[in-house]
């Protein structure tokens, strides 16, 4: 049984890595449970294993996930999907319901602390989970498994980089199972369903996001289709008048995520200080989201990653950023046909978009070739991008494009740095026509886009890029 519960105190909570050990199966050898030896091949050794729940001295305490074929325990299962923001909301449209893969489900014997609030919690540092918390990763389309002590109260967790939501659950009896999954067609469980509002009282979390509308441009229709308070919760400001955010590091701090829309008239980002502003503020954790002609968000403090082609001359070469906004835009508009550049996001895509092609509408810059990076620190010596002690790399391709002239060249890109991210995508959301809110259908870019965001916010290690 579900219910909401509410928490007084905030104090530190980072996102946990993902393991490898998630979502597998054992084979059939049998686990020992004292000889250092993942026996039973399922990722976890000895008595982290479920096979070794209650031998000898491994006690009760067991942090696995895994559908272990010779489990001994028994033990109840709860399975179900996690869902992006709105899904449990009736009024949603059910083509508007997207599958959150590589997401956290964990059941919490305790309370869990609450995430830190911003400024401090700017830096998302990926942690391990706390031993002895069962969890799981979401697979592609969603879905996970656990296996829960019967009849024991749990605090859920259901998390995908600054989307988190929090539900006491009580888990059946020996050997039941339950499915959180309703009917095709119905709201989706709340429980696993990422929020959409920012509620600590009711436990539920969202980024803290600013968006800066260019003028050819704007989010409401993305955002508001999947319930989110825009212009409210999301602060949206439009980007010839944002000067004074971007000239003061405290109100950048504000935000967990900047997203920049299409248009060219920020003319501030060419001074140092906003320069070295931007570049501070990913640097300690932030995330940029930049997509086309605002590109100067992302090249004015980063010109070492991306060059363009602008009306058929190359733009932005070189370490120095250009001396003016919109040097590097192309005024001639294409549709590429799309590839991914990312495995998990062509997985996603397949079931999201089956069989599908991936028609990316409106673009206008071109990235022109890409360039490695500072992105962090490394100690891996055998890693050839691992020079001195520093990552040095080049972004890495989500998305490639196919047009006239053009084969398979990037259009959706990102790096790291330190803490923190950018993305920079030449094609935006582009909205279709018809209805407003909850009756607006996102097109496939945009659901692209949603899927991009809960990427690019998700955890990084600040110091050692992997």
């Amino acid at each position: 049984m579900f219910c909401c519960i509410f928490a007084l105190a905030l104090v530190g909570c980072n996102e946990p890595k993902k393991k490898p050990s998630n979502n597998v199966f054992n084979n059939q050898n049998p686990e020992v449970c004292d000889n250092l030896i993942d026996d039973d091949g399922d990722g976890t050794i000895d008595c982290a294993d479920l096979d070794c729940l209650g031998v000898g001295n491994c006690g009760n305490q067991n942090n696995n996930n895994i559908n272990n074929n010779n489990n001994t325990q028994h033990m109840f299962t709860l399975r179900g999907k996690v869902w992006g923001p709105g899904a449990d909301n009736a009024s949603m449209l059910d083509v508007n319901r997207i599958p959150v893969p590589q997401a956290l489900v964990a059941a919490y014997s305790y309370e869990p602390p609450d995430p830190t609030p911003l400024p401090g919690g700017l830096c998302n540092q990926c942690v391990d989970v706390p031993n002895g918390v069962i969890h799981a990763f979401s697979d592609t389309d969603g879905s996970f498994e656990l296996f829960l002590y019967p009849n024991t109260n749990y605090w859920l967790v259901v998390q995908k980089g600054e989307f988190r939501r929090v539900t006491q659950y009580t888990a059946g009896g020996l050997d039941e199972v339950e499915d959180l999954e309703p009917a095709a067609g119905l709201p989706r469980n709340p429980a696993t369903t990422l929020p959409n509002r920012f509620n600590p009282n009711l436990k539920q979390w969202i980024p803290k996001i600013l968006v800066v509308e260019g003028t050819y441009e704007q989010m409401d229709l993305l955002f508001e289709s999947m319930g989110f308070d825009y212009g409210v919760e999301i602060v949206v400001v439009s980007d010839s008048s944002a000067s004074g955010i971007f000239n003061d590091m405290n109100q950048l701090r504000q935000y967990n995520l900047i997203v920049t829309t299409c248009g060219d008239d920020a003319s501030y980002l060419t001074t140092a200080t906003a320069r070295a502003n931007l570049r501070q503020y990913v640097y300690e954790g932030g995330k940029l989201y930049v997509d086309d002609f605002s590109y100067d968000f992302a090249e004015q403090p980063f010109p070492e990653f991306l060059n363009f082609m602008a009306d058929g001359s190359t733009c932005g070469m070189g370490t120095s950023a250009p001396g003016t906004v919109g040097d590097c835009n192309n005024w001639s508009s294409y549709s590429p046909m799309g590839t991914p550049g990312d495995p998990y996001l062509d997985a996603w895509l397949g079931i999201i978009n089956p069989g599908g092609t991936i028609e990316l509408l409106a673009a206008w810059d071109i990235i022109h070739s890409m360039n490695p990076g500072l992105q962090g620190e490394c100690e891996d010596d055998m890693d050839p991008n691992c020079v001195d002690g520093n990552y040095i790399g080049p972004p890495k391709v989500w998305m490639y494009g196919d047009w006239s002239g053009y084969t398979h060249n990037p259009v959706t890109v990102s790096w790291n740095y330190y803490c923190g991210k950018v993305l920079y995508t030449v094609y935006h959301t582009h909205s279709g026509s018809g209805g407003t809110g909850w009756d607006y259908a996102l097109i496939l870019q945009e659901k692209i886009m949603m899927y991009l965001i809960m990427e690019i916010q998700t955890c990084t290690d600040p110091v050692i890029v992997e």
